[in-house]
């Protein structure tokens, strides 16, 4: 009897002391991962973190991602980070150093900005002669020459300008802070006008009537939006002649489309054209090769990507809204 009752205690003394040495292991392999990592709100504000003391702030310079979208950014000091943008929020995971990626990635930039530079310089001064010349009383001939070479002039320079903004996005996107997100449409539609006119084309805007609130790096947002735009001028406009674009707003997130007239893209193209220097020509109007490479970076960075429209013919991209 006392034997049972012995034994009895020591099962009863030894499972609270096997559960304290479980969970310390539990806690102990948590607290030994290789790399810090929290758990963000949708804000971007960290709500726990784990993994080896560090001096990581977490503080994003770009956006939450949507839900299931991965995206490699930096927090505001300069840290590599992996976000998985999960529900109600996202898991970013501080990425080791990598040297020589980094050394890459700053050649490369410094490599496309001094090319760039280097060659839109004497494109300019081409183009200003090229103008003098025009001015001249020269044959018809010769006019339309110097119309040729100016428009060719044109097309280098616009080349030049996208290697400069492409390379620059490789290296690190710009600082984002909050937008309203009509007013980035509109500001991108009103620099298009007038390429529209000129093609015979019916360019619009839906917005919403609200406060629509974004996170985004301004200027790289407008400029993939003109160049998704410009794209639908140029390639999509068919029979109709019509491009819209639409913004769409629901609690958690924004879709902006940009709908045209023409047969639209499928995924596949899509993925296609948005590598570098794949080019979609229409009869004589060749693209540079960089256009949806762009605006395939810019939106990486704000954790979005492009897809086929489900409004109709054209491309759309979601961003996380903000509640004011």
């Amino acid at each position: 009897m006392r034997t049972g009752l012995l034994i009895a205690w020591l099962i009863l003394g030894a499972v609270p002391l096997l559960w304290w040495v479980w969970t310390r292991r539990r806690t102990d392999i948590w607290r030994a991962l290789p790399v810090p990592t929290a758990l963000l709100d949708p804000d971007g504000n960290v709500r726990a973190v784990t993994g080896p003391d560090a001096d990581t702030s977490f503080t994003l310079n770009s956006g939450v991602p949507a839900k299931g979208r991965i995206v490699r950014t930096h927090t505001n000091d300069g840290t590599p980070l992996a976000v998985a943008g999960v529900r109600g929020g996202a898991l970013a995971v501080a990425l080791p150093a990598d040297p020589v990626t980094e050394r890459r990635d700053r050649v490369l930039a410094e490599l496309g900005s001094r090319l760039a530079h280097d060659i839109n310089t004497p494109l300019s001064a081409l183009h200003g002669h090229l103008d003098l010349i025009a001015h001249e009383p020269i044959s018809a001939n010769a006019q339309e020459s110097v119309r040729t070479c100016q428009r060719e002039l044109q097309r280098l320079q616009t080349t030049a300008q996208d290697l400069l903004m492409f390379t620059r996005l490789r290296a690190g996107a710009g600082r984002q802070s909050q937008h309203l997100i009509g007013a980035l449409v509109e500001e991108s539609v009103a620099a298009l006008l007038l390429a529209a006119d000129e093609r015979g084309a019916d360019l619009s805007v839906e917005v919403p009537a609200g406060r629509v609130l974004v996170q985004a790096a301004e200027g790289d947002l407008v400029r993939a939006l003109r160049n998704l735009i410009s794209n639908a001028l140029t390639y999509g406009l068919g029979e109709r002649r019509d491009v819209r674009v639409v913004v769409d707003a629901d609690e958690d997130a924004v879709t902006v489309s940009v709908l045209d007239s023409g047969p639209g893209l499928t995924a596949e193209q899509i993925a296609a054209f948005s590598e570098p220097l794949r080019r979609g020509e229409t009869g004589s109007t060749p693209g540079s090769g960089l256009g949806l490479a762009i605006v395939a970076e810019v939106l990486t960075a704000h954790g979005s990507k492009l897809e086929p429209s489900k409004l109709g013919p054209g491309v759309s991209f979601t961003l996380a809204r903000i509640r004011p």
